[in-house]
């Protein structure tokens, strides 16, 4: 009763917003004069059917899917993405979901994903099926996905369906191009900051296979060009480069067997060294994944189908700091081996989707070195757990409602340090229930109402060691002393169509309910003098609400849309802020996205965007004074502090040349952060005591990103 007690008057107000809102719309509305016929934008589902028409044109998204499903989750216009602008005038559909709304603007590169006051590791995000630990390079800048290879993307914030599960937050489904192509395909974009070339290459009429490569060269072509029209002489220190391969093959064995399978390999690494903008020397990360799957689909008939995946992923970070004067080298590491299986029968008017998650993980917690001190080591021993997932689910329609009921099971082993035996196999073991409902009524043909109360369980978990920026955390599974996060999460909005579709407009509020969180206690060193890390851990518990809006215009010429989310986020530990709730680090209480794209002729495309976010949380001392020539910080209440607030403008123009022996080629060409808005990476205190024993106490800012300009350009035969 007390955290309901708490909701602000403006959460209120939403609701209110949202009731009135539908009843003036319900209230005008004509009946519909025929039935909606159910649009799914389910990605896993391979049944067919097919009928013999005439000629019609063919679109990837029903124009009212957003309004008609019952999810509330968006399936994207692939191609509509890659017009938005980007930082290297190149198309990124996976980092346009920043401004697709329901993503908190993380930060200056920031590889982090907050949705709706979830953590960056809550975030279940898959490539093929198959789990992505890190999905982006150079600290946010670029994702792991090839703009090239995807065909289908999926971005679900609430209402998850019961065959995800694993991750508290949200879903994002990615997936590679899967028709066989009639002939060679070669695509590429050559550019100022990276590079790609994709091929695709049918072998015979049912077999086809396609590869893929990338990397970049910022520190060795784009720092040195924004040296010499002078932004910072000091940022050709800095280093920012990655590279990754995708291979693939698609193999039709039958009309309704199909075989595939995708390989991928990434690298990162960033150095950053002492400059006037950016205070903190020499500090590295290197990290890579790997990802391995292969899917085995197979229609029966019209009605039941069935898909099979094995998977292997593998993340490994490590990361070198300069900290409080003292070198520190901090590395952490997971791998997954997983086998799974959906299901699909139709029956009548339902659709029934069931199957079995099947993991094996492995980490290495914490590996940790001391460099200025040969004594200071530490070095955890391989975790290891396994767990199985069963789910299943029903999705139908009567009338104008749609429901979708279903349930995900879970059983999570945590296997002891030491080998495992036949009679010492668990050292821990939890199991969970977790019901998923999420329905949609149509109000009218243009106009539905939905909501979805779902519940989920964490096991794994990715804590923050310190917040300098770089990437800084250890990898650590529910244990004897770690219990697995759960969440509730209760979602409800209400969806418009408006003149034939040229306008959407959408109204939501959720609120969510976290258990078991963890937050790092201690510093650094505390890391050399316990036993068990987890003694360095809180264990709380929070809460979060808030409300999105949004007004979407789809016209021939001009598309575009404005989302504007508000939005409360709390955490409560008992060690922390004398165990009252305080507003959790990602908290931020305002965010908006404004895009708009504009075809000018059949040749150049425009586009702009805008983001803004109000600033996160911080943990910074309030004054400070000397005792015994220590200098002692004196702190107010937890992330009393806020950062400034982030914005920043983009544009970007491309213009399609003239085809050359059946080469069709386009010139990108994009402006990053248009008016060189100084947006903190980073925010920290520092105590320096000069020559004479005086102690200087300041709160110093940390840049990193100015205006970019880049050119690219982008070809296909």
């Amino acid at each position: 009763m007390l955290i309901f007690r708490s909701l602000h008057t403006a959460y209120k107000v939403t609701f209110f917003f949202i009731l009135c809102f539908v009843l003036l719309q319900n209230g005008f509305a004509q009946a519909p004069s025929y039935r909606i016929i159910k649009d799914t934008t389910d990605t896993s589902s391979i049944v067919n059917k097919i009928h013999t028409i005439q000629e019609v044109e063919v679109s990837s998204i029903h124009p009212l899917s957003n309004v008609k499903t019952g999810s509330m989750g968006i399936s994207f216009d692939v191609n509509e993405l890659k017009m938005l602008p980007s930082l290297i005038s190149d198309s990124d559909p996976f980092k346009s979901l920043q401004y697709m709304g329901g993503i908190s603007q993380a930060g200056e590169a920031s590889s982090n994903i907050v949705v709706r006051g979830g953590d960056n590791d809550q975030n279940l995000i898959q490539l093929n099926g198959c789990q992505v630990e890190n999905p982006t390079h150079i600290l946010g800048l670029f994702s792991v996905f090839n703009p090239d290879l995807i065909d289908q993307m999926r971005f679900i914030k609430s209402g998850v369906p019961a065959e995800y599960g694993g991750r508290l937050s949200s879903v994002i489904d990615v997936r590679n191009f899967i028709n066989t192509p009639e002939q060679l395909q070669v695509t590429g974009n050559i550019g100022l900051i990276a590079s790609r070339l994709t091929i695709k290459l049918p072998i015979t009429d049912n077999i086809s296979i396609y590869a893929a490569h990338r990397m970049s060269y910022v520190g060795t072509m784009i720092i040195p060009l924004l040296v010499k029209i002078g932004i910072d002489p000091k940022l050709a220190q800095n280093n920012f480069e990655f590279t990754d391969t995708n291979f693939g093959f698609n193999y039709n064995i039958t009309s309704s067997t199909r075989l595939s399978g995708h390989l991928y390999m990434g690298n990162d690494a960033v150095k950053i060294q002492d400059n006037t903008t950016f205070a903190i020397e020499e500090n590295s990360s290197k990290w890579g994944n790997k990802l391995g799957n292969i899917q085995l689909s197979h229609v029966f008939s019209d009605k039941f189908s069935m898909i099979h995946y094995l998977n292997f992923s593998q993340f490994e970070l490590k990361s070198n700091l300069n900290w409080i004067n003292a070198l520190y080298k901090i590395g952490t590491s997971k791998s997954l081996m997983q086998y799974k299986s959906d299901y699909i029968y139709l029956l009548d008017n339902h659709k029934f989707k069931g199957g079995i998650e099947l993991s094996s993980n492995e980490l290495l917690p914490a590996s940790i070195k001391n460099l200025s001190a040969d004594s200071l080591n530490r070095f955890e021993n391989k975790s290891k757990s396994s767990d199985l997932g069963l789910y299943l689910r029903d999705e139908f329609e009567y009338g104008p409602l749609l429901l979708n009921i279903g349930f995900r099971s879970n059983m999570f082993i945590k296997h002891p340090d030491s080998n495992i035996s036949v009679s010492n196999f668990a050292d821990k073991y939890y199991s969970g229930f977790e019901p998923r409902f999420f329905s949609r009524i149509m109000l009218d043909n243009e106009s539905s109402l939905k909501f979805s109360a779902t519940k989920h369980f964490q096991y794994l978990n990715r804590v923050q060691l310190i917040k300098i920026g770089l990437p800084t955390e250890i990898i650590l599974s529910s244990s004897k002393h770690i219990k697995p996060s759960a969440m509730w999460h209760f979602s409800g909005g209400y969806f418009k169509s408006l003149f034939d579709n040229e306008w959407e407009l959408s109204a939501e509020a959720y609120y969510k309910t976290f258990s078991n969180l963890l937050e790092f206690k201690g510093n650094l060193t505390d890391l050399f003098t316990v036993d068990k890390i987890e003694n360095l851990l809180y264990d709380g518990c929070g809460y979060a609400y808030g409300s999105e809006f949004m007004i979407k215009r789809n016209g021939e010429k001009f598309n575009g849309w404005i989302n504007y989310a508000l939005g409360w986020n709390y955490r409560q530990f008992d060690e922390i802020n004398q165990g009252k709730p305080f507003l959790a680090t990602n908290d931020r209480r305002h965010d908006i996205t404004l895009v708009g794209m504009y075809t000018v002729n059949e040749k150049i495309n425009i586009s702009a965007s805008f983001v803004y976010a109000t600033g996160s949380r911080l943990n910074l001392p309030r004054s400070w004074f000397v005792v015994d020539d220590k200098v002692i910080l004196e702190y107010t209440k937890y992330n009393s502090f806020k950062m400034p607030d982030y914005h920043r403008l983009d544009v970007s123009m491309s213009y399609k040349l003239k085809e050359i022996k059946k080469v069709k080629s386009e010139i990108h060409f994009s402006v990053y952060n248009l008016y060189n808005r100084a947006n903190p990476f980073q925010v920290y205190f520092s105590t320096k005591q000069d020559e004479k024993n005086k102690y200087d106490y300041k709160i110093n800012m940390s840049y990193l990103m100015p205006i970019l300009p880049s050119l690219s350009w982008t070809f296909k035969l």
